[in-house]
């Protein structure tokens, strides 16, 4: 057992099993709650957090991942066109870095839309909860109201990263800065 662990059963008197570890599976109570989430203003707290998170923390992290996406989508043109040998095709290593190119766009663009899928569900979340426990409710409104300049925009906006295999957009210009 992990520090951390041996912690939290001594704080909570009880060995909860940690849903992070290999091989954990979840449990039936025998009940429809969803075990101890904690209630009235100690949940409202963490509703906040998770409702912060899920609208504005992730949403500009996936923003990140949409612009690194675009970016090296549009080198995918150029440097195929700069590996090709005009009758000779191109070689095994040129292969390989456009191979990797693929690879890395893709878990580029995974990322970006996980991050966005987290975040809508931790939205949605800390709204279903906050609909169960009116004390919950309240200081959740609390906490939105006392930072409320952390709300004054819409979320951040994160564009549609393009696929690996999509056209490219934009065109690349080798005299410009940057090539863009």
């Amino acid at each position: 057992m992990r520090l951390r662990d041996l912690i939290l059963t001594i704080e909570r008197g009880f060995v909860m099993s940690n849903p992070t570890e290999p091989g954990w599976r979840p449990e039936y109570t025998g009940d429809s709650s969803p075990g101890d989430v904690g209630a009235g203003k100690r949940l409202g707290a963490h509703l906040y957090y998770l409702y912060r998170a899920g609208r504005n923390e992730l949403p500009e992290v996936a923003a990140v991942y949409a612009q690194l996406t675009t970016q090296i989508h549009a080198v995918a043109g150029e440097l195929a066109t700069q590996f090709d040998r005009p009758g000779l095709g191109m070689e095994p290593a040129h292969l390989r870095l456009l191979e990797l190119r693929d690879e890395t766009h893709d878990v580029l663009r995974q990322t970006c839309l996980r991050m966005q899928e987290v975040g809508t569900a931790l939205v949605e979340i800390a709204d279903s909860y906050a609909a169960t426990d009116e004390e919950a409710a309240t200081e959740f409104s609390r906490l939105l109201d006392t930072y409320a300049d952390d709300f004054t925009t819409s979320p951040p906006y994160v564009p549609e990263p393009p696929g690996v295999h999509d056209p490219q957009t934009r065109q690349y210009d080798g005299n410009r800065l940057g090539g863009y």
